[in-house]
């Protein structure tokens, strides 16, 4: 027996040794939701009234996050695009077109609570914008028309899993509207180009426009009750550098840039799920779209989706 006991007492320390292993977590997480959803109506002598069409909307959210010690890096990809069909021998009408990147450093100065930070964010669309309300050819916006890219310096205050708040007093933005129609026009806040008495180009647009500010990025999320999330997102930017006038050449009512986005999703099983989201954005170096009545700089969207959804582990 006694001949036995050096090999049992390495087994045994194999066994821890493969113990502690397995204890020890990695410093990535990650995790995120892909979806696609569907709905479709059909009217033949409908005495109500009514016009065929299908709606699609695909969107994609994932995080990767990484911890270690003093040290986190949290990034969010926020992906989403859709379109509804009227007349399959027409062009379709896009409902909904986002691509929202982010990325945060951040370094623990007091308990897990508060942190220094650096942060990018990116933010366009995949395809062109119309104004369908005047002309379904009347094109207002495309990929990287906008595109907006920030880079901040701050500190994260994060009370409780549910809330965060960064605030980046040191933040530049770049608007780029890579379009030169749209740079000509004046499109997002960029100068807009010079003419001459006869309508001809003295000097195009430009597609790119530095600012320089701070900004304030607010984050929720709460699970209201079991399967019931709602999420919320603020991000304010004010511009140090910011002119005296706005986009339609009167002076600023309010100089604060604000996008707030809030989503209520509600998981019916492991692949259904019911998604209403809604966001509000307000930024005076926007010109109103030309058939709206009166000035208004605010803008809002409101969409409610029922179809698959997969969580991605």
């Amino acid at each position: 027996m006694k001949r036995f006991l050096p090999l049992i007492a390495l087994l045994l320390s194999m066994n821890v040794a493969f113990a502690q292993d397995a204890e020890i977590k990695s410093p990535w997480t990650h995790g995120g939701n892909v979806g696609f959803n569907m709905a479709q109506s059909h009217f033949d002598n409908w005495s109500a009234g009514g016009q065929d069409n299908i709606n699609f909307l695909g969107l994609a959210k994932y995080d990767i996050n990484y911890k270690n010690g003093n040290h986190k890096w949290d990034n969010n990809i926020d992906l989403q695009l859709g379109y509804s069909y009227f007349d399959l021998d027409k062009k379709p009408i896009k409902t909904d077109d986002r691509i929202f990147l982010s990325s945060l450093y951040g370094y623990n100065l007091s308990n897990e609570k508060l942190f220094a930070t650096a942060n990018f964010t990116f933010q366009s669309q995949f395809t062109n914008g119309y104004n369908y309300a005047a002309d379904s050819t009347n094109r207002i916006s495309g990929f990287m028309a906008p595109g907006y890219f920030t880079l901040g310096l701050g500190a994260q205050w994060v009370p409780n899993e549910h809330f965060k708040v960064n605030f980046a007093p040191l933040t530049a933005k770049m608007t780029i509207v890579n379009d030169q129609d749209l740079a000509d026009a004046g499109a997002f806040g960029v100068k807009k180009a010079e003419y001459d008495t006869l309508g001809n180009v003295i000097s195009h647009g430009e597609k790119i426009r530095w600012e320089l500010g701070a900004q304030l990025t607010a984050e929720f999320n709460y699970e209201i009750v079991e399967n019931v999330t709602f999420s919320s997102k603020l991000i304010a930017f004010y511009n140090y550098l910011g002119g005296n006038e706005n986009a339609l050449g009167e002076k600023y009512t309010c100089p604060i840039d604000f996008d707030w986005d809030n989503a209520l999703i509600m998981k019916v099983n492991d692949w259904l799920s019911c998604n209403i989201t809604a966001r509000l954005v307000y930024d005076e170096d926007i010109a109103p779209l030309s058939h709206i009545e009166g000035t208004t700089f605010r803008q809002f969207k409101e969409v409610m989706s029922i179809g698959i959804s997969y969580k991605i582990p």
